[in-house]
This record gives structure tokens, sequence and C-alpha cells, in this order.
């Protein structure tokens, strides 16, 4: 990834859309409508740093909401916020670093926002989710790709649970965030993983 690429957070949440889930080992019916289950909900992200092999880092604050029903999928609601300030890289000074007003400049900016708009079935297990992309004040239109992943009983609840892992790509320089192009990559991948649960 050296070349720089359209704005895009290509959100990837791997799954089936319930239709033809068996029951056994689930809940007498499956649950029509679900809701994002926030704290076990994980947004990391990769970066070429100073050239070298790739540094894993994650914001350890985010908050959001996905609206899903099982009977309209086409419906679907997805609101993300990552807390800029909670960059954990498990390196101090690096976070400093990447804190400053000319990268993610979290003093000015303390949050990245998704929200979508319209939401294009593709098949069973995929859809095409068009919204708003929000860093450092400037918002643009982006289209990104969304599977739901097989329901399966919580462990500890025992509640019927819908994992999802979300990847994508965003590139910085799309935002006007140009410094240190020798130090930290334009093109950041993105994950995001977590469950729903049932809103009802």
């Amino acid at each position: 990834m050296t070349t720089p690429v359209t704005s895009l957070l290509k959100i990837t949440l791997s799954s089936c859309l319930l239709l033809s889930l068996p029951v056994i080992g689930l809940a007498a019916t499956v649950p029509q409508k679900w809701k994002l289950d926030v704290p076990k909900t994980n947004v990391e992200f990769e970066v070429n740093y100073l050239g070298k092999a790739m540094t894993d880092g994650r914001f350890n604050k985010v908050n959001g909401a996905i609206n899903y029903d099982v009977n309209k999928p086409a419906s679907t609601t997805i609101n993300f916020t990552v807390f800029t300030n909670s960059i954990d890289t498990d390196r101090s000074l690096r976070d400093s670093f990447l804190r400053r007003k000319e990268l993610l400049n979290t003093k000015q900016y303390p949050t990245m926002t998704f929200v979508s708009k319209k939401v294009s079935m593709i098949n069973t297990k995929e859809a095409n989710v068009t919204g708003d992309f929000t860093v450092l004040g400037q918002t643009k239109p982006l289209t990104v790709r969304v599977t739901l992943s097989d329901v399966e009983n919580d462990p500890v609840t025992s509640r019927p649970t819908l994992k999802f892992r979300a990847t994508g790509l965003v590139d910085r320089y799309n935002y006007g965030v140009t410094a240190f192009p020798k130090v930290i990559s334009n093109i950041i991948p993105l994950e995001i993983s977590g469950k729903l649960i049932a809103a009802n």
C-alpha cells in the first residue's frame, strides 16, 4: 500500500444475514432487531512507522450504534465515534507524537465519525453502505462494505449475539494530513470488531 487511494473506510463486518440459520443451540426465536454492544467494541489500526514493519495500535475509547433489523436489512444504520486522544500504541512518546497538531490534532478535533446514509444490499451477506466520514473537521462521502456474522449464544449470558469484524483503509492525505511523510505512511488500515446484541 504505497500509492494514495481515494478516501475510503471500507468496513467489512463478517457474517450471514440470518436467512438460513440453524436454531439448534440458539434461542427459540432469532431476535428481529439488533444493536451494538458498545463495551465489546474494539477499534485497532496499523501504521507503517519510520519505514519499518507495521506498528499496531488502538483507540481505547469508542462509541456508536448499529441498528439492524433482520426483516429490513436495507434500513440498517451505522454510527461510529472514535475519540482520537485515546490512541494507544504501547509507546507514550509515539502516542504523543501522533496526537500533535500536524497529525491527529486531538486537542482541536477530539473525534472521528462515520454516519451511514444509504444501504444497498449486495447479497444476503454483504451490503454497500454510503455515509459521511469526518476527520479533522472535514466531512466527505464514502462507501463502506458491510457483512454480519452468524448468530451464536454468548458463553456468559447465553443470549444470542452477532459478532462482527470491520476492516478498512483511510488515506490521511485526503484529509490534509500530509506531515511527516517519511515517518508515517499515508495509508492507515483500520479494524473494528465487536458484537451486536438483541435490541428487544
